[in-house]
């Protein structure tokens, strides 16, 4: 890997690489920059995915090119990340490993695989069957700008 640096997170050793590839090019926002906001938010973050399985949408070569979903961990998946086996509905089919992100380390090593996306369950862990909260997923789309999410956002918060 090119540029590849190390870094203790947690007691954890945290391989990270390429920091100054540019994945938000609009304003150049670099890897190393993404890694940086996740550390600053950690403290913030970390409670709403606690115990939550996690789906990363990937972006290897910035948000420009080309993405795709992750739902198992990798196979250079460090052992010290948690997972949980979530049942896939053909019970002939292996469960899916999903990333549990509990912690600063793995918040970290996960920016660095440029996961720029992440979308947790509804759940946590280990009752996967019991929502314990609700999303409301307001892109902008055809017919519907920024600020038409932003007043629907204030208005299912009651803040309108």
């Amino acid at each position: 890997m090119k540029n590849k640096h190390h870094l203790t997170v947690d007691g954890r050793q945290v391989s990270l690489s390429n920091l100054d590839k540019v994945l938000y090019p609009g304003n150049r926002f670099t890897k190393g920059q993404v890694m940086d906001y996740y550390i600053r938010v950690a403290d913030y973050i970390l409670p709403h995915l606690r115990d939550r399985p996690v789906t990363l949408k990937r972006f290897q070569n910035g948000v420009r090119g080309e993405h795709f979903y992750e739902k198992d961990p990798p196979v250079f998946t460090p052992a010290w990340v948690e997972k949980f086996p979530v049942p896939r509905r053909d019970p002939r089919r292996p469960d899916i490993r999903y990333i549990l992100i509990n912690n600063w380390a793995t918040l970290v090593w996960l920016s660095n695989l440029a996961g720029l996306e992440i979308h947790p369950f509804l759940h946590r862990v280990p009752r996967i069957n019991t929502p314990t909260m609700v999303d409301f997923d307001c892109d902008p789309g055809e017919g519907a700008d920024i600020y038409t999410c932003a007043r629907v956002a204030l208005l299912l918060t009651g803040n309108s």
